[in-house]
């Protein structure tokens, strides 16, 4: 399979991107409005970068010889500016949201070229460049849910995804397309290495489930992005050696599930945090775990000054991000 092939398939994957966040709305005329907003960004974010590429402005992250990966990388991004408001986008007036949605969009972009900074200039223990997008995205729910309740949320409904766990299973591998060995055979291993990850901290994810005869909404979902993430860092490594350990993350995952459960969080949030912020900062600290002493890109305490630099960087930059969105919430 050659890297065209690739990039289409990776284009068909990240789809499900945006049929898994139109498949949360219940109302027609936001989902409406959101294919409107998704479909107007990514024309006018293909327009602006050929307009740029004429004049000879091109960046090795945003190249757009490819139209495949311009879609999947549009796709990612854009799932991830709907993730981090959600439900919320929608209590804007139009202009507001067609404004924070553009603004959410522009963020992520930037975040991405955060990600090429540290991935050439400092160096990290990443070889995915998932965690960033993690760390951000956890961020921006947990201040969510800190500054902006919705009212009038329904917790107690709980959505059965068992039937959708087959394509749920694939979407955190959507992102290995920002990868830079794509084009190598061993992409495929690491594929299938980060599918292993997340169904075994799926099940263990479930255990606790059974064991509390309690069902939560959209389990598998959280099960297999807890273990995608957080050993996302550690590809490579033997998989007899990272399996057990990714079905206790799920098994931690599921009872700091319970834990904000406990404190009247929201649905929504409890996703957003147990999905992504509790891997991601797996993910920092797992290389010195998991990777060998001879694979670090730097001295064990340089190394952790850097990982740690990582994580609080993204993680600021998208709380600052959110806490200019603040400003646009309705009185």
């Amino acid at each position: 399979m050659n890297l065209v092939e690739t990039e289409f398939l990776f284009c068909i994957l990240s789809g499900f991107f945006l049929f898994h966040s139109l498949s949360r709305i219940t109302e027609e005329w936001k989902r409406k409005d959101l294919l409107f907003q998704w479909t107007a960004i990514t024309a006018l974010g293909f327009f602006l970068t050929e307009s740029l590429g004429k004049w000879g402005i091109q960046s090795e992250l945003w190249n757009t010889d490819s139209f495949f990966s311009y879609i999947t990388k549009s796709n990612l991004l854009l799932f991830l500016s709907y993730s981090s408001l959600e439900e919320r986008i929608f209590t804007l007036k139009p202009i507001r949201r067609i404004f924070v949605s553009i603004f959410l969009f522009s963020f992520w972009v930037g975040i991405l070229f955060g990600i090429q900074f540290f991935q050439t200039t400092i160096l990290v223990q990443d070889n995915t460049s998932i965690l960033p997008l993690a760390i951000s995205l956890g961020a921006l729910v947990w201040t969510r849910e800190m500054f902006w309740s919705l009212e009038n949320t329904d917790n107690s409904k709980l959505v059965d995804d068992t039937s959708r766990f087959v394509y749920l299973s694939f979407l955190p591998v959507a992102f290995l397309v920002l990868s830079p060995w794509k084009a190598d055979w061993s992409f495929y291993k690491q594929v299938a290495a980060l599918l292993m990850y997340g169904i075994s901290s799926h099940v263990g994810f479930q255990l606790v489930s059974k064991f509390k005869k309690e069902v939560v909404g959209f389990e598998s979902e959280i099960g297999i992005w807890i273990g995608a993430i957080a050993f996302s860092t550690c590809l490579g490594t033997e998989i007899v050696v990272v399996l057990p350990l990714s079905l206790l993350s799920g098994i931690f995952g599921r009872l700091l599930y319970s834990y904000l459960s406990s404190l009247s969080w929201s649905e929504p949030g409890i996703r957003g945090v147990v999905s992504f912020l509790y891997p991601s900062v797996l993910g920092i600290f797992l290389p010195f775990l998991l990777v060998e002493p001879s694979g670090w890109v730097h001295s064990p305490y340089v190394l952790l000054g850097v990982q740690v630099l990582y994580f609080l960087s993204f993680y600021l930059a998208a709380s600052l991000c959110f806490g200019i969105i603040l400003l646009n919430k309705q009185k």
